[in-house]
């Protein structure tokens, strides 16, 4: 089983960014068993940058619910799970922080798509999950979304997976 897993963060020092959108998407291998997204409170400012990446402001997070309102549903969601992601390694390092801030203790195998990519399809100009979906004919709406990215590195993941 698989939890195919996007995150959008506040930006700001190494280890100390937080999710502000998390999307899950449950991967049997076969079929999509369950999926999860929402915005998140971070209880820190945005930054600028991240503002203008994602169209996140501030003001769409203050009513949000925070990280640890959801902890327990994210972590039973992916336990006993391996971690795939796009720069996974990003993505699963803001997840534990986020967890064990929660007294979550979280590990899990991960797979990376752009590592799997670059293994099968090693003579491509990029490997940025834009440049990838558009190689693959994969539809991604709105790049820099937590579920849109998600379920665009699903159907990546699909395909290197053949």
């Amino acid at each position: 089983m698989y939890a195919i897993i996007d995150t959008e963060t506040s930006g700001g020092k190494y280890n100390e960014e937080k999710i502000i959108e998390i999307a899950i998407i449950i991967y049997d291998g076969k079929n999509i068993i369950d999926t999860f997204t929402t915005l998140i409170k971070p209880n820190v400012k945005v930054d600028y940058f991240v503002q203008k990446l994602t169209g996140i402001k501030n003001s769409d997070l203050v009513d949000k619910k925070t990280f640890k309102d959801y902890a327990e549903l994210i972590s039973n969601m992916i336990s006993n799970k391996i971690i795939v992601g796009h720069n996974v390694e990003y993505d699963y390092r803001i997840l534990k922080n986020e967890l064990e801030s929660c007294n979550i203790k979280f590990s899990s195998e991960t797979i990376c798509t752009i590592k799997m990519s670059k293994e099968k399809y090693n003579d491509l100009k990029y490997y940025n999950l834009n440049y990838l979906c558009n190689y693959f004919n994969i539809k991604l709406k709105n790049h820099h979304r937590a579920y849109d990215d998600a379920f665009a590195t699903f159907e990546l993941f699909k395909i290197l997976n053949k």
